[in-house]
Formats: structure tokens, sequence, C-alpha cells
């Protein structure tokens, strides 16, 4: 069950989403209400055209405005002419993740350690969900949220993945380790290359774009790791590295050809 921030409906209560992919993605997903929708008036494009269709045959109010007040609703992002009003984004209990991933034979479970930066965050969650990771563990401090920044970089991703915030990166870790999975830290500095990935549950732990990984949250992980580099580069973005993890581990199960 997703667990959803508390209130009512009013506009305290209420968040803003941009951009064509985010809005239809929340759509599709029906996890949470759009109350209205304001799109730029004059030419629209084929993309915008269809959205603005799916929106009107669920009822919901749509108001034509300058494209100026919707860049400033948007704080200047790339909004591509259409603004949201939706309600709060929706995680899930860490309780009752574990325990619809308790069903899968091999489920995978991304953990972020103090990413901060939205876009990361955003880029991040489209990989996951691109390369069926199955669950996102947050930091509750010091770490991005699934705003609208976010939600633009991932295309609308993280509303087709389960994520959940907890307050202990650490302990959750511990608690998923006595479950059966096995945990990899990945940083640029440890000796061993990661170029396959173990069967059975496993966790991926990637640590904030400064800092890298805590030193409490590595004590947790049975194992360290780095991704196979060629060039001069030592280290890539945090979003990039995470895309390589997440093809690595999606080819644990891939059939090979006779």
């Amino acid at each position: 069950m997703r667990q959803s921030k508390k209130g009512n409906n009013s506009s305290r209560n209420r968040e803003v989403i941009y951009g064509v992919n985010p809005i239809l993605e929340t759509l599709k997903a029906g996890n949470r209400k759009i109350y209205n929708v304001l799109v730029k008036t004059g030419a629209l494009g084929k993309a915008l055209r269809q959205l603005i269709d799916k929106l009107e045959s669920k009822n919901i109010p749509i108001d034509f405005t300058s494209i100026d007040k919707i860049a400033k609703l948007a704080n200047g992002e790339g909004h591509q002419g259409i603004i949201a009003q939706v309600s709060p984004v929706s995680y899930f209990n860490f309780d009752e993740l574990t325990k619809q991933l308790a069903r899968k034979s091999s489920p995978v479970i991304l953990v972020l350690d103090g990413i901060q930066d939205p876009r990361n965050l955003g880029a991040i969650l489209r990989s996951a969900e691109a390369f069926g990771i199955d669950g996102v563990i947050i930091s509750e401090r010091r770490s991005a949220k699934y705003t609208a920044v976010a939600a633009k970089s991932s295309a609308g991703a993280g509303e087709r993945i389960r994520m959940c915030i907890v307050t202990n990166i650490a302990e959750s870790i511990k608690k998923l380790c006595g479950e059966g999975y096995c945990c990899i830290a990945f940083e640029s500095e440890a000796e061993a290359v990661f170029t396959s990935a173990p069967s059975g549950p496993l966790l991926l732990v990637l640590g904030s774009e400064g800092g890298g990984i805590r030193e409490l949250t590595r004590k947790r992980c049975g194992v360290t790791a780095k991704i196979p580099m060629k060039g001069k580069a030592q280290s890539l973005n945090v979003s990039a590295a995470a895309s390589i993890i997440f093809f690595i581990v999606s080819q644990r199960h891939k059939k090979t050809s006779p």
C-alpha cells in the first residue's frame, strides 16, 4: 500500500508537476489525483494535444493561460506548455514494500544514501524503472525527494516504481540482509569490479554525489564494488553509473543462445 502524505485537499496539500510525460504517467498510474491542468494558449504540438484529449476524457478541468504564467509556476523549468496540480506523491511503507517483494524469487532494491540533486534522482528512477528494479529506498534526511523536478527528469517513472522513504538507511539494510538480501555498495575506490550480479534478493547501494556512501551504511554492506571502466576518467555521474549497474543486473537471468 502506498502511504500518502497526510492532509486534506487544500492547496497546501497539493503539488505541481509539469511536462507531457510526467503528467501522462501520473494519469496512467492513477496513484494520485490530478485536480486541474493549465495549458499554454496558442499552437499545440501533437503530443500535447493527445494528452489534453486524455485528460478531458477523465473530466479533469483544463484552463488555457499564458505561457509566462506556466513558466512562473514551473520556476522556468522544461514545462512544455503544461502544468498540473496534483495530490502529494505517495510512498510505500518499508514493511509493506518488503512484504510485496518477498513474493518475488530474486527482487532487486536500490538504496540511495543521500542523493541530493533531484535531477539525478529523476534520472536514476528512470533507469531503474527501465531495467526492472523492484523498489527504491530513499533516506529521509539530506536527500532529494520525488518533486516536480525529479518527476520531469524521470519522465514520470516515479509514478511506476515502488519508492520508500526511511529514517535510518543502515538499519533498513541490516533488516533486509537478515531477510536474505545480498548487499553491494558501489564506490569508485573499491577493489572488486562489478561485471555480473549474484542470483537471489539483491540490494544495490549508491551514495551521494559528493560524499559517497556514509561509513555506517558501508559497514552494513557485505560487498563493495565498482563498475568496469577503461578510460582515464576516475568516476561517473551517479545517474550514469546507476544505469550501467542496472544493465549488468538485468543480464543475470538473461537466457543465452546454445
